[in-house]
C-alpha cells in the first residue's frame, strides 16, 4: 500500500478506524449509480461520516471539532480514495472547516450554527468559490455584495464547479464588498439562487449557481478583508492536497485491483501477470505511485508547518499533478488489463477510473498544476530578485 511516509499516532489510529469503518459501511453499489443518470451522495452515509466525528476533524474545539491537522485528513482522504467514495468529504468538510478559522473576525454565532450542522452530519455546507473553470488561485471575486440601507446585503454574481452545489444545504458565497473579499452564509433554497447541478463521471455533482439579487441578512457576513481572502486560499490549497490524498489512495487500490486480476486471468494456459508486455506497464504504475506518495508525504510536511509558505505553495502543486497522472495512469492500465469487463459496469476498475477522471480534473489537473509550480516559484525569484 502506497503510505506518506511519515505518520504519528492519531494518524496510525485514523487509518485503521477508517479501513475499518469503510470495509463494513460504505457500500460499493453506490459507485454505479452514474450508470443510471442518479448521484451517489447518500445522506445516510454522510450523518455515518459524522458520527465518526470526520466530518469535524479539522473544525476548532470551539466549534465541536478535533482540531486536527491536514496530515489526518491527508489520512481520511486517502482511505476514502481507496473505496472510490465519491462523498464530497474535502469539498464538503475539509474547505468549510479551514474557513471557519476566519471566525474570529466576524459574527462567530453564525459560524457555529454552520460548525453544528457539520458535527452532526445534518446540514452540508459546500464553498463557492470558483468564477471561471480554470481559476485555481484565489482573488478579488467579481460576485459583488453591497449594503441596503435597511440593513442587510445584496448579493449578485455567478459561481462555477461548486462540488455539490445542487445537494448542499448552505454555500459558503466569496464576494467583493466594499472593495474587500467577503464571504457569506446563503441557503441553497433561497429566492433569488439558481442552481444548475450536473454529474460527474464518478456519480458526484458539480453546480453553477448564479445569484440574482439575492438579499442576505446582516448576519449572512461570515468574513471578510485580508484574513478572508487568506483563509480562502488556505483552503483551496488544502483541499489541493486532501485531493491529491485521495487520489494516491485512489491509484492505490486501483493498482491492487488490477494485480489480482492479473494473477487470476488465465489466457494461453498462463495467468496474463506473467505477459512482459503487461508486467513492464505495471511497473510504470508502481514507479508512479512511488513517487506520488513521496510527493504527498512532502507536500503534507511544508503545508503542516509553514502553511502558505512558497514553498508549500509549490509542493502542493506538485503532488497534486503527481497524484492525478498517476491515478488516471493506474486507472486507464486496469481498465486495458481487464479487457472489455473493464468498462462494464460490474467491474470495479471502471469505476475507480471514472472517479480518477473526475477527481484529476478538480482543482487543476497535471499540466495545469505544473504550470502552477512554474507560476509560485518565478514569483518567488522574482521577489528576491527585486530585494536584492
Amino acid at each position: 500500500m502506497a503510505r506518506f511516509d511519515s505518520r504519528d499516532e492519531t494518524s496510525i489510529l485514523l487509518e485503521d478506524s477508517a479501513d475499518e469503518f469503510l470495509s463494513h459501511r460504505f457500500d460499493p453499489q453506490r459507485l454505479r449509480a452514474q450508470y443510471q443518470a442518479r448521484s451517489g451522495y447518500d445522506r445516510t452515509f454522510w450523518a455515518e461520516l459524522a458520527g465518526q466525528g470526520w466530518l469535524a476533524l479539522r473544525l476548532p474545539e470551539a466549534m465541536g471539532g478535533s482540531e486536527l491537522g491536514i496530515e489526518h485528513v491527508a489520512v481520511l482522504a486517502h482511505a476514502l480514495g481507496r473505496h472510490a467514495a465519491p462523498d464530497p468529504f474535502v469539498a464538503c468538510a475539509v474547505m468549510p472547516a479551514v474557513l471557519a478559522t476566519a471566525a474570529g473576525s466576524a459574527d462567530t454565532s453564525s459560524w457555529r450554527r454552520i460548525a453544528a450542522g457539520q458535527v452532526t452530519g445534518k446540514a452540508v455546507s459546500t464553498v463557492a468559490w470558483q468564477e471561471g473553470p480554470f481559476a485555481l488561485d484565489v482573488g478579488l471575486p467579481t460576485t459583488r455584495a453591497q449594503r441596503r440601507q435597511e440593513g442587510g446585503f445584496l448579493l449578485s454574481g455567478c459561481k462555477c464547479q461548486v462540488v455539490a452545489g445542487d445537494w448542499a444545504d448552505i454555500l459558503l458565497v466569496s464576494a467583493s464588498l466594499d472593495g474587500e473579499a467577503a464571504l457569506f452564509a446563503v441557503q441553497r433554497t433561497a429566492p433569488g439562487v439558481h442552481v444548475e447541478g450536473r454529474l460527474t463521471s464518478d456519480g458526484g455533482t458539480i453546480a453553477t449557481i448564479e445569484f440574482r439579487d439575492l438579499e442576505l441578512p446582516p448576519d449572512a457576513l461570515l468574513a471578510s478583508g485580508a484574513p478572508c481572502l487568506a483563509s480562502l486560499q488556505q483552503a483551496v490549497d488544502e483541499a489541493m492536497l486532501a485531493t491529491a490524498a485521495q487520489l494516491l489512495g485512489l491509484a492505490d487500490r486501483a493498482f491492487e485491483i488490477t494485480l489480482e486480476y492479473l494473477r487470476t486471468r488465465v489466457q494461453f494456459g498462463h495467468p496474463i501477470g506473467s505477459f512482459q508486455a503487461l508486467q513492464h506497464m505495471a511497473v510504470d504504475v508502481r514507479i508512479g505511485l512511488a513517487l506520488a506518495a513521496a510527493a504527498c508525504g512532502a507536500a503534507v510536511r511544508l503545508q503542516s508547518g509553514q502553511p502558505g509558505s512558497t514553498a508549500a505553495r509549490a509542493a502542493v502543486a506538485a503532488a497534486k499533478a503527481r497524484t492525478s497522472d498517476t491515478a488516471l495512469l493506474a486507472g486507464r492500465f486496469g481498465v486495458q488489463a481487464h479487457g472489455a469487463i473493464g468498462f462494464a459496469a460490474e467491474a470495479d476498475i471502471g469505476c475507480y477510473l471514472k472517479s480518477a477522471i473526475r477527481l484529476a480534473a478538480w482543482l487543476g489537473n497535471g499540466t495545469q498544476q505544473r504550470l502552477r509550480v512554474a507560476r509560485i516559484t518565478d514569483a518567488k525569484a522574482e521577489h528576491l530578485k527585486d530585494g536584492a
